[in-house]
């Protein structure tokens, strides 16, 4: 028997009056305690939480911001890298011209020292005369091979483009025929790395044709002048093409 709230008076149990109430008080107190408590710690671990994920997206905007400079910086460092390179590249232009010039003036000197001088008089007959230079425009056709061979039997070379003024010379000349220019590929295996005269200068002004040069079949190694002026490149063995021979003069 359960004697709790219960005393002894004369050998008999009596009723304690409010007993159950105040187990019952007791257990309450200590219930709203326990939430209290739990209460305060949640809040304190929200707020520990809260202070973090400020503080990482704070860190978050200053890394965005910091990479957005540094995306600013390498625009900027691309942009002057792009008119460096435009520079190099212009005067590289301009020096490969120069190079051109001389080594085409002296290809034309040593041809003419080769064949006795014969290259240094005035212009032969049926020789167009321009800026110093003598040209050929044959009636006949050839191969290129062939054309550089009669050209060189007549003390000459295939005609070497040096700038606009030459191009327009000799495209006011074509009448309405195709010709052998001194310009041929460097081809490595089956790929063509560049284009080279036949005074061993590399190409670097040039008139193509639009679309042109294509090595169409990876067999066009040589080039010819159309009708209109423009350039084009062609089989090297191609026979339905006339030249254009060009020789130094002296007057």
């Amino acid at each position: 028997m359960n004697t709790a709230g219960y005393s002894s008076w004369s050998g008999s149990l009596q009723e304690v009056p409010g007993g159950h109430w105040k187990q019952w008080r007791w257990r309450f107190l200590l219930v709203a305690l326990a939430l209290m408590v739990t209460t305060v710690l949640w809040a304190l671990i929200l707020s520990i939480l809260l202070s973090k994920g400020q503080s990482l997206q704070t860190d978050l905007k200053s890394a965005r911001s910091e990479l957005t400079q540094a995306q600013v910086k390498l625009v900027e460092q691309e942009s002057a890298l792009k008119e460096l390179s435009d520079r190099v590249t212009k005067s590289l232009a301009e020096a490969g011209r120069d190079r051109e010039g001389i080594r085409s003036e002296l290809y034309r000197e040593l041809e003419g020292v080769r064949l006795g001088n014969s290259s240094c008089l005035e212009c032969p007959t049926s020789w167009l005369p321009f800026r110093g230079s003598c040209y050929f425009f044959s009636v006949q056709k050839a191969t290129w091979a062939e054309a550089q061979k009669n050209c060189s039997g007549a003390g000459a070379h295939l005609v070497i483009v040096g700038d606009l003024d030459e191009q327009g010379f000799l495209s006011r000349n074509t009448g309405g025929r195709g010709y052998w220019l001194g310009l041929r590929a460097v081809r490595r295996g089956r790929k063509i790395q560049s284009y080279q005269w036949v005074d061993g200068v590399r190409l670097s002004f040039s008139y193509w044709n639009k679309g042109e040069p294509n090595d169409s079949r990876g067999l066009e190694d040589c080039i010819m002048m159309l009708d209109s002026g423009l350039w084009n490149d062609a089989p090297c063995s191609n026979e339905r093409d006339n030249w254009i021979c060009e020789k130094r003069r002296s007057c």
